[in-house]
């Protein structure tokens, strides 16, 4: 029945000359994703950069590669891998998606010495390729992130990157869709500083005039009765609640602690966001020559202390911390940082957020337990060393064996970015560069880097599907995005990348072209080729009613050529509820 329905719509869609995107799937099939997920997770110009594509003059420091020091991965910790299905698995949350070529070079080299490797490679940076069109197009950082993403060698940095960019939040939403390079230049923060100091990253990016756009940072100034000034909250309050320490204290293992009524204990209150407030007043532009109308903008620089514009008094900080009056604003900022750095909160309130963005959305509190004390001490002292954090999260037992020890909870929805850039991996896409053009992403798959329609990003990390997820008590973050027109959406462009836009014939606007010419030397072995798309679709072998719809669709289309057969299994795979989730 589904094998008939999806070769009378693929039928239909060629007769509309490969180009149109029809909607195909049907509210059913959202409802079997549901019901799947429910049961299974819970360069540029060569005078602006040097040859490490680290752009010379007035840059923000952020792009200076940040590393910490790779953690010591020794012995004790897990190192062979399995099976091509392991490494397939791990790569599918440590890089955009697993290739044939990175699972033989996983399993020669082990989970231990291939992450040393990735945290050594050399950074791939988001502003050479954006500014490769000057001035960048609209949406801009978007095509050069999907570049990156997709061809970067440096994998776990990028991948990591990704997921600090949903912690701290920046987004073009927000006024700032005109300034797609310096947005491409706040992304190669985070690239930077994937495997450095969260401390360091937090100042640098408190310190970004994009931030300081975005949250209100910048132009923010001492209070002033007269002229009815007072300090801007909003960087201080988003800091606090989604960028460091959350709402409410943790334990160790990310459990909330109660007080004696059982109520949830406030990390902090309104005081404290004053407080907060006025040690960020006086930063505004790099020589900025007027401070409520400034012509002179630098966008790269980090931004600059005013101190006739900076509160001086006394501030009460966290836990009763208290910055004595007559600091500078850098003093007053320093303390403030390393003060929230310091919160106990840091550790499990960062751990769970890695967890959930790269393995899987219902974590054991053993787990966050584990992650949050590499956080604290990385083996060797050093706290908020961010590649101690990657190791202790990819490299955990409950994240190589959770699909086993907890079938039930383990593992999560794919991210749609992710199941587009996992195709294009797998199988090679070759990126036309001249007129690529993925503005669309946000409208289309209600996600895109540095598109978050708030500073709560895409998602809720609490978000918890209705249904048999909530009942069970389970967070279900990607859902929340989720829903029968995003799916259709993300599964029409699956249909786009796999079927119509694999030919030369094709207008090469938005074009991405795969390469399945390894697909087709299987035409006619079935039994390798499920294997093989199953590596680098699934991330495990099919299921038997995967199996029995492909079986289906070979005998239906037997008189077909092999390049349309081919095609026709590649979306089959990449469209099922299987292709869904990341276990």
């Amino acid at each position: 029945m589904i094998t008939s329905m999806l070769m009378e719509r693929m039928n239909r869609l060629r007769l509309n000359n490969r180009v149109r995107i029809q909607k195909i799937t049907t509210g059913v099939q959202a409802l079997a994703v549901c019901l799947l997920l429910a049961a299974c997770s819970g360069g540029g110009d060569s005078d602006l950069y040097d040859e490490n594509g680290i752009e010379t003059g007035s840059v923000s420091s952020g792009n200076k590669v940040s590393n910490t020091g790779v953690p010591q991965l020794g012995a004790a910790l897990p190192s062979p891998v399995d099976d091509d299905y392991a490494a397939a698995r791990f790569l599918q949350r440590a890089t955009f998606g697993p290739t044939l070529s990175d699972i033989a070079h996983l399993r020669q080299l082990g989970y231990t010495a291939w992450i040393a490797e990735q945290m050594q490679k050399p950074a791939t940076f988001l502003l050479p390729v954006t500014r490769e069109h000057n001035p960048p197009r609209w949406a801009e950082h978007v095509n050069s992130w999907l570049i990156n993403s997709t061809t970067a060698d440096d994998q776990l940095r990028q991948r990591v990157a990704f997921a600090l960019s949903q912690f701290f939040v920046v987004s073009d939403q927000n006024g700032l869709g005109d300034q797609q390079a310096a947005l491409a230049n706040y992304y190669d923060i985070l690239v930077a500083n994937s495997f450095g100091n969260f401390r360091d990253l937090m100042e640098q990016v408190t310190l970004s005039p994009i931030m300081g756009d975005y949250l209100s940072m910048k132009g923010n100034q001492k209070p002033d009765t007269e002229k009815g000034i007072r300090p801007d909250e909003n960087y201080a309050r988003e800091l606090l609640q989604l960028f460091s320490i959350g709402l409410v204290q943790l334990e160790l293992d990310g459990t909330v602690v109660l007080d004696d009524n059982d109520v949830p204990v406030a990390t902090y209150d309104q005081q404290v966001v004053e407080a907060f407030a006025h040690v960020f007043t006086g930063w505004h532009f790099k020589d900025v020559e007027n401070w409520n109308y400034p012509k002179v903008k630098d966008w790269y620089a980090p931004m600059q202390a005013y101190q006739d514009k900076h509160d001086q008094g006394e501030k009460t900080l966290l836990n009763g911390a208290v910055l004595p009056a007559g600091q500078s604003a850098e003093k007053d900022l320093e303390d403030a940082l390393d003060n929230i750095f310091n919160h106990p909160n840091v550790a499990p309130f960062f751990a769970q957020h890695m967890i959930r963005q790269l393995v899987t959305s219902n974590p054991s509190s053993a787990y966050i337990a584990r992650v949050a004390t590499a956080f604290n001490n990385d083996g060797s002292g050093i706290r908020g060393n961010i590649a101690a954090v990657v190791a202790a999260t990819l490299l955990d037992d409950e994240a190589l064996n959770g699909y086993r020890q907890n079938p039930q909870t383990f593992g999560k929805l794919r991210e749609p970015l992710i199941r587009l850039t996992s195709l294009w991996r797998a199988f090679d896409a070759r990126l036309i560069n001249s007129k690529f053009t993925y503005g669309w992403l946000r409208n289309r798959f209600n996600q895109a880097p540095l598109q978050a329609p708030s500073v709560f990003n895409f998602f809720s990390p609490s978000f918890s599907q209705s249904g048999v997820i909530r009942d069970m008590n389970l967070v279900s973050p990607e859902f929340q995005i989720h829903d029968e027109s995003s799916i259709i959406e993300l599964t029409s462009a699956m249909l786009a990348h796999s079927i119509w836009q694999n030919t030369e014939s094709v207008s090469d606007a938005d074009l991405a072209l795969i390469d399945i010419t390894g697909l087709m030397l299987l035409d006619g072995q079935r039994e390798a080729l499920f294997e093989l798309l199953g590596k680098l679709t699934l991330a495990k072998p099919p299921s038997a009613g995967l199996l029995t719809q492909a079986n289906k669709l070979l005998d239906a289309r037997k008189n077909a050529s092999s390049e349309t057969r081919t095609e026709e299994m590649l979306f089959l795979f990449i469209s099922s509820p299987e292709a869904a989730v990341q276990r």
